[in-house]
């Protein structure tokens, strides 16, 4: 026959409290972390007793530290959540066949990862290689209109990428990119409110809704391009925020796309 089950609440009295601790005198040195959360009065009449009063300050401290340690818990729980999503989506950019994919791939990772609204991409596009100096003047002639077939071929690209939703390819010499020359010179992530003139660069004037946002630089032995996280709220990419993870991932994006030098799907070249 299995005990009857009895209700702590009516048994757990004073009396019994008493009992057990005459019985294990030793719990309070066995079980120290209860101390810290007991209340024991001083008695010391209408006076505060000093005793007391250093009690309540160090409980008070004592809380203040468990809360603080939660907290550092709970945020080394997301990072550590954060960094797996983000070693997934590496593999995935690393092992991506396209331009498009590596777009696609970036753009929801952001903004399902880091809360952002939406991302854009803005993507330089190489410098034509120059011809090498011709001995034979035949030759130097046949190279030029070679050129112009590679120029036009590289503008064709741009057109067809530009395509992609928030996805822009400009030009190496187009005037905009001197905006980002400190953002470059700098190397790391930039948080808070662009300047208009940066927002009209990745969404023209329709920017009214924008209240944060991340710019990180894309580069690797040139400058690649710059991804933009917005938000509409000011907070979420304010001045200050830490950005060692988006630093990482544009290191790894400005890796990527260099490999496909002027941008050309790897498959097309």
């Amino acid at each position: 026959m299995q005990p009857e089950q009895t209700d702590l609440s009516t048994v757990l009295t004073d009396e019994a409290v008493l009992r057990f601790l005459t019985t294990n005198p030793e719990f309070f040195a066995n079980n120290e972390e209860v101390l810290p959360r007991l209340r024991i009065p001083h008695g010391s009449g209408n006076a505060v007793s000093l005793i007391e009063k250093q009690v309540s300050v160090l409980r008070n401290k004592c809380g203040s530290l468990e809360n603080s340690l939660r907290d550092l818990i709970a945020v080394a729980r997301d990072n550590e959540n954060l960094h797996q999503r983000l070693h997934v989506l590496i593999q995935d950019i690393i092992s991506a066949p396209s331009i498009e994919e590596i777009v696609a791939l970036t753009q929801t990772s952001l903004c399902a990862n880091f809360n952002a609204d939406e991302v854009h991409m803005l993507l330089v596009d190489a410098k034509p290689i120059k011809a090498a100096a011709r001995k034979n003047s035949k030759k130097a002639e046949t190279a030029k209109p070679a050129k112009a077939t590679a120029t036009r071929a590289s503008a064709a690209r741009r057109r067809k990428l530009n395509a992609i939703e928030g996805l822009q390819v400009v030009s190496h010499n187009d005037k905009r990119l001197a905006l980002f020359e400190e953002l470059f010179e700098d190397g790391d992530t930039a948080c808070g409110l662009p300047s208009a003139e940066h927002l009209e660069c990745f969404v023209g004037k329709e920017y009214s809704n924008i209240a944060s946002a991340a710019l990180i630089p894309l580069f690797h032995e040139r400058q690649l391009g710059v991804v933009m996280l917005t938000s509409r709220d000011e907070s979420r990419f304010s001045s200050g925020k830490g950005v060692m993870f988006l630093n990482q991932l544009g290191e790894l994006l400005g890796r990527r796309l260099h490999s496909y030098g002027a941008f050309v799907p790897a498959a097309k070249r």
